[in-house]
This record gives structure tokens, sequence and C-alpha cells, in this order.
């Protein structure tokens, strides 16, 4: 009988062993989530940003940005930019080529948002840009 215990053990380590094996390389296969939450972002990280701010605030923006804009606190930070004035605008958001932040606020440093890279949401938002920028009238700098 000390046989037979014997191989029954050691045939129930072998498959306990194998199947500790093959659970431990297997590999999740999860995609990653294509939004995700923005506490500090920078519009440095998208490639040819349009701006649509219902409010813009005291923020840096590349010299390669369109601004579409409704409310605006300086208009110093504006000058040389190619900006838009359109009093119909709801939200704030910035788009890129391949993705978007969406601001939960105005266009400011460290607006709590969110990103994402969702094809048809991306694609959504730039057809609102160029809805609303067609509708815009071109900002008038006034000298001084």
């Amino acid at each position: 009988m000390d046989i037979v215990s014997l191989i029954i053990g050691f045939a129930i380590g072998v498959i306990v062993v194998g199947v500790a094996i093959e659970l431990g390389t297997k590999r999740t296969t999860g995609t990653a989530p294509a939004s995700r939450h923005a506490k500090k972002w920078s519009i440095s990280e998208i490639a040819n940003p349009r701006i649509m701010a219902e409010h813009m605030g005291d923020i840096e923006i590349p010299r390669n940005s369109k601004v579409l804009v409704n409310v605006y606190r300086d208009k110093e930070m504006l000058k040389g930019l190619d900006v838009k004035e359109h009093e119909g605008i709801k939200g704030n958001f910035i788009i890129g080529d391949d993705r978007a932040l969406i601001l939960a606020g105005p266009v400011k440093k460290d607006e709590v948002g969110f990103w994402t890279i969702e094809k048809e949401i991306v694609k959504k938002l730039n057809d609102e840009f160029e809805e609303m920028w067609a509708k815009g009238t071109r900002m008038i700098e006034q000298e001084k």
C-alpha cells in the first residue's frame, strides 16, 4: 500500500506543479484603457493642438495652436496666435491629431480633466471644433 500511496502522491504533485507553472506563465491580454484621469498635463503632449475654450485662464499656449475662445482672462497671451472668438462655445477641451484632453473647468494650468484616445470621441470633438471655427470671428488685435 505504501508504494501505491507514493505513486498517487507523486502523480498528484506533478499535476499540481504543472498547473501552477501554467497559471504562472499565462500573460493577461487585457487592453490598455482608452481614457485616463489627468490632474497634471501639458499642451506640449498634443501634436497640432486645437483649443476650444468656453473660459480661458492663464496658460502657456504653443505658437502652432489654433484657439477658439469665448471668455479669456488676458488678451496678451493670445497675441500672435491663430485665434477666433465664438460666443456659443460650451465646454473646454484640447484636441490633437490622435488624442484629446477634456477639461472639467476652464482651460488653465493643472485643471482636472481626462485624456482620451478613443477615435470616435476625438473625431466628434474635431468635427465640433471645425464647425465652431467656421462660424467664429477673427480676434482683432488692437494697437496700443
